[in-house]
């Protein structure tokens, strides 16, 4: 995965450029309505919350996606 950060007069993007099809499975989930995503800062280590993070340190953000559930 690619990551870069483009930064011009009020504009930030990250920016994910996936290299392999593992990586792009990954970012076509963001696209997804069929998942729930949220951003949570941190380090590496489960939590309570259903992610993982490591660490007591906040140094490190994630982008969390989460299945939706099914509806009948």
């Amino acid at each position: 995965m690619r990551i870069a950060l483009y930064i011009e007069e009020g504009v930030e993007q990250i920016v994910l450029t996936p290299e392999s099809d593992t990586e792009r499975g990954i970012i076509a989930k963001l696209h997804s309505a069929d998942h729930d995503l949220s951003i949570k800062q941190g380090s590496f280590y489960e939590c309570q919350g259903g992610w993982v993070r490591q660490g007591k340190g906040e140094d490190s953000t994630f982008i969390v996606l989460r299945a939706k559930a099914v509806q009948s």
